[in-house]
């Protein structure tokens, strides 16, 4: 089980190659460190028509997928930067390949070299917060239904209780 904290999802390779973009958000109030909806790092967003950004599954529920492509949020939560703008914009990991730890997670299932997909989860069980993150999506012989962000190169319990993933280019 993950256990959310002030960071949620640090790079384990070179973040030079990376390029990161911002997009406003679709509700600028989840930037806002007091709402107990706030967004935090290792959330997984997709883009809307009007190209602004918003959770890639609807966090109303535990278990809601991921319909659309998403992209990871990297950036805490609270950060003065995104706050001081007007339309509230923040940072996804937009081009390019990398590999990061993640505390945004559901375990369930997950195997080294498994894939991963997005869908809304309760990392610390029934009654708390719910995120956007991580979810267990089967192996390369035998995808499940969810959409492919990444696999899994390094499993919690050899990971000081983060998931290590590797994603980009490939999905």
């Amino acid at each position: 089980m993950s256990t959310v904290q002030k960071v949620n999802f640090e790079p384990v390779s070179n973040v030079m190659h990376i390029q990161t973009r911002d997009f406003p958000l679709v509700d600028p109030t989840i930037a806002d460190p007091y709402n107990a909806d706030a967004l935090v790092d290792g959330e997984w967003m997709s883009i809307t028509s009007a190209y602004k950004m918003q959770r890639a599954a609807s966090v109303a529920a535990a278990g809601n997928a991921a319909t659309a492509h998403s992209w990871p949020y990297w950036m805490e939560k609270g950060r003065y930067d995104v706050q001081a703008q007007a339309e509230r914009k923040g940072a996804i990991l937009w081009l390019g390949m990398w590999e990061f730890d993640s505390r945004i997670y559901d375990a369930t299932g997950m195997t080294q070299g498994g894939l991963v997909s997005v869908a809304s989860i309760q990392p610390g069980g029934a009654g708390t917060k719910i995120y956007c993150g991580l979810v267990n999506n089967g192996t390369i012989a035998t995808p499940l239904t969810g959409i492919t962000v990444g696999y899994i190169t390094r499993l919690p319990a050899n990971n000081g209780g983060k998931v290590r993933i590797r994603g980009g280019m490939l999905f």
